[in-house]
């Protein structure tokens, strides 16, 4: 019941460290399979590591939502950083899902763009989401408010899974390499030698896109490990969630499969003191809630699995990119703040941009 419902890419990339690497990316989920392509495309070379299997993290572990902008309403993103700010992290979540979904080059990665809803659980979501739709139609953004909820027509889904499967497939070959777990970093001699276990490699460069574990291999990154909790159900018959829908303030989440299973999500909100760190662990008093979720939402299917993920956090709300302070030669690709498919695709563009 620990297993994700997204299950394991179908392919391996079985390898060692390599001894040397012009660039090294570490992480395999969407950050990573990004940051390759992009690196690539710019006739770069460059190896990627990972611990586990590709999309094994955060990647393989969310709902598989594609939403424009932050976890925050379009409002509150007006008000923490300012009209133009916030109008630019729109559009550019608009470009990442489009970018990465022709990136996928016509496989099939479950991808839908019927739109989401976010349901107003109280009279102060209400009047942002109202808010929010003036606001959005002003800047030029697709948007409507019926009273209780905001549909945002341009949004979408995902098998995030599919999705990191589809990238890693057009990447060179031998340069993805499973299995690898790096557990040092060392800045030396204008170049970053990487350990695992007793390999080593001499790098000239690194990106970390390990998101929330960053700061296992460079203390000094800010970004915090917060545990999100989900379940799956079995085909439910009828129609119980139209669009992918997000309430109280993105703390809960939901969406219907075209193969009518149910994926519930959050609360987390809940339990504030107990959902963070690394443990990617169910526990009984989320699981609870997602569970009486299921039950309003009249998604009858017998509970098929239960899961949790590490998402990372940043202070700022936006994801981290550039160098690592104190670390040379190290670069930082990651911070999603649970939007890391929303972010993911353009943000390695970013920084791939930077090599």
């Amino acid at each position: 019941m620990g297993t994700p419902f997204w299950g394991q890419a179908p392919e391996t990339y079985a390898g060692t460290l390599p001894d040397k690497a012009d660039v090294l990316v570490i992480g395999g989920g969407i950050t990573g399979v990004s940051l390759l392509r992009h690196l690539e495309r710019r006739r770069i070379r460059a190896v990627l590591v990972e611990r586990h299997r590709l999309a094994a993290g955060a990647s393989g572990r969310n709902a598989g939502f594609l939403l424009a902008g932050v976890a925050a309403s379009y409002a509150e993103a007006v008000r923490t950083y300012g009209r133009e700010r916030a109008r630019e992290i729109w559009a550019l979540t608009g470009e990442n899902h489009d970018l990465m979904i022709e990136a996928a080059g016509g496989q099939d990665v479950g991808h839908r763009r019927r739109g989401s809803e976010i349901l107003a659980s109280s009279e102060d979501e209400r009047r942002q989401l109202e808010e929010s739709m003036h606001l959005l139609s002003e800047d030029g953004f697709q948007a409507r408010w019926d009273g209780e909820r905001l549909v945002n027509p341009r949004d979408g889904e995902v098998d995030p899974v599919r999705l990191v499967a589809a990238l890693a497939r057009q990447a060179r070959p031998s340069s993805i390499r499973e299995g690898v777990d790096v557990t040092a970093l060392e800045p030396k001699k204008g170049e970053v030698v990487v350990r695992a276990g007793e390999a080593e490699c001499a790098a000239g460069l690194v990106i970390i896109a390990t998101n929330a574990y960053t700061p296992l291999l460079v203390p000094n990154v800010d970004i915090r490990p917060v545990r999100a909790q989900m379940l799956a159900t079995a085909p439910v018959a009828s129609t119980v969630s139209e669009l992918p829908t997000y309430s109280h303030f993105g703390y809960r989440y939901w969406r219907q499969l075209k193969s009518h299973e149910v994926l519930i999500g959050g609360w987390r909100d809940t339990e504030p003191e107990t959902e963070v760190g690394y443990v990617e662990e169910t526990t009984p008093p989320i699981q609870e809630h997602l569970e009486r979720q299921a039950d309003r939402l009249r998604a009858t299917g017998e509970v098929t699995h239960r899961w949790a993920g590490i998402m990372g956090f940043t202070e700022s709300g936006l994801p981290l990119t550039g160098p690592a302070e104190g670390m040379p030669n190290v670069l930082v690709c990651g911070g999603f703040n649970g939007h890391g498919l929303g972010f993911a695709y353009v943000t390695a563009r970013t920084v791939a941009e930077r090599v």
